[in-house]
Order: structure tokens, then C-alpha cells, then sequence
């Protein structure tokens, strides 16, 4: 069972929908992608009419989160939530979210910091059950990994500054996340990163011809 069907991890998930739908406002196409078995909708809010789920109670789709069965530049958004802590190579799912979003498109990533309360709770909890037994990256490490395969950084933010460690509730308090956004903002628990695929668009460039010299032809004549 994953943590997230818990109590606090719904409530968490819920936390993160909020966050996710002000990232959507100014996000527009026809397709739109959520991975993961989740029950809770990220894409409630989307302007964008055709929505993919590829597990939870919404899905209409079925494959592995790392190999995704679809055409090339074909995605016009893709919401990743906590799929980095899933699998143990990042590179290949990144290559895969990079060749299925259509260039322009969005790539939104979902994960926790292993610098905060979370990050606490994987090293010490010993809790083999996802997503503590599970990859924590920085939010560095995945920016870097991200710009290395051809995408760029939209925006990137770290959110919830509660202790984590109650499976019954995630006790929030305003004043925690107003201390910690503002003395300790990037040890927040759950981190929020916007990827773009630009590619360059291939300018024809005119060849530019050299004009031969004229060659000077030595004429001897001779006597016949």
C-alpha cells in the first residue's frame, strides 16, 4: 500500500493540486497527460480538453510510467507527480517525457526534498513503503538533469514547511510555512518544477557562392 492512500497523504496530494492548478492558468493544447496511480485529479482545472490518466480512479490509458506508448511531440502537458521517486533511472524517463511533449510543450514535476522533514523521515523511518523507500533527488540534481536533455526551466518552488511523520494528518500551520518560505525556503517538503521543450528551429541559410577567378590561359604559338 503507498503512503499517499493515507490519511496524510491525501491530504497532502490535495496541497499539491492547489499548487498545480496556479501553474495551469497560462497552459493551452489538446492533450493532456497525468502519470501515476493516483485518485486525485491534477487536471481538474486545465484549460486543455483531452485528459490521459494512466492509473487511479480516472484511468483511461494503461502503461508503465518510465515507457510512454505514445507518438512523438504529441503531448501538449505532462504532470508528473512524485514518478522521480519511482524509478531508479531518471534519465530514461526524462529522455521519454522530452521525445512525447510537443516542442513548446510542458513537462510539470511533483517531488520531495531530501533536505527537509521528508527527507528526515526516509533516512530515519527504515519505511519500505513508497515513497520512502523511494529516490529522493534535489531539486538541483533534477534542473541540471533536466537542462542536459534538451529542456528548459519555466519555474521551479518549494512548498510545505510541516513535520511529515503522522500517517493520520499533516498538521498545517500557516506560520510554518511563512517562517520557513521566507528563513529556510529551500528545505521545504515537496518541491514544484515546470519544464519547457524548446527545440531550435532550423534556419535555411542561403549558400554563398564564390565566384571562380578567371583563369588566364597561356597561348604559345608555334610554327607549323
Amino acid at each position: 500500500m503507498s503512503w499517499f492512500n493515507s490519511p496524510a497523504g491525501k491530504q497532502l496530494l490535495l496541497a499539491e493540486q492547489f499548487v498545480i492548478e496556479s501553474l495551469l492558468q497560462d497552459k493551452f493544447g489538446y492533450f493532456a497527460m497525468q502519470l501515476g496511480g493516483y485518485d486525485c485529479n491534477f487536471l481538474t482545472e486545465s484549460r486543455i480538453a483531452k485528459h490521459l490518466f494512466n492509473g487511479g480512479k480516472y484511468q483511461n490509458i494503461s502503461f508503465f510510467n518510465c515507457a510512454i506508448p505514445i507518438a512523438a511531440d504529441s503531448v501538449d502537458l505532462i504532470i508528473s507527480p512524485h514518478i522521480i521517486e519511482q524509478t531508479s533511472n531518471t534519465e530514461f524517463l526524462f529522455n521519454e517525457l522530452y521525445r512525447t511533449i510537443i516542442p513548446g510543450g510542458h513537462v510539470i514535476f511533483v517531488s520531495f526534498n531530501p533536505y527537509s522533514f521528508a527527507g528526515v523521515r526516509k533516512i530515519f523511518g527504515f519505511e519500505n513503503v513508497a515513497p520512502w523507500n523511494g529516490n529522493f533527488m534535489s531539486a538541483n540534481s533534477v534542473q541540471k538533469s533536466l537542462i542536459s536533455t534538451g529542456f528548459t526551466i519555466d519555474e521551479a518552488k518549494m512548498s510545505n514547511y510541516q513535520f511529515i511523520f503522522n500517517d493520520q494528518s499533516i498538521g498545517f500551520k500557516q506560520s510554518f510555512e511563512s517562517i520557513g518560505s521566507r528563513w529556510i525556503p529551500f528545505f521545504g517538503n515537496i518541491y514544484f518544477i515546470v519544464a519547457k521543450k524548446i527545440e531550435a528551429s532550423v534556419t535555411p541559410i542561403k549558400p554563398k557562392w564564390v565566384k571562380p577567378r578567371k583563369l588566364s590561359v597561356a597561348i604559345n604559338k608555334g610554327r607549323l
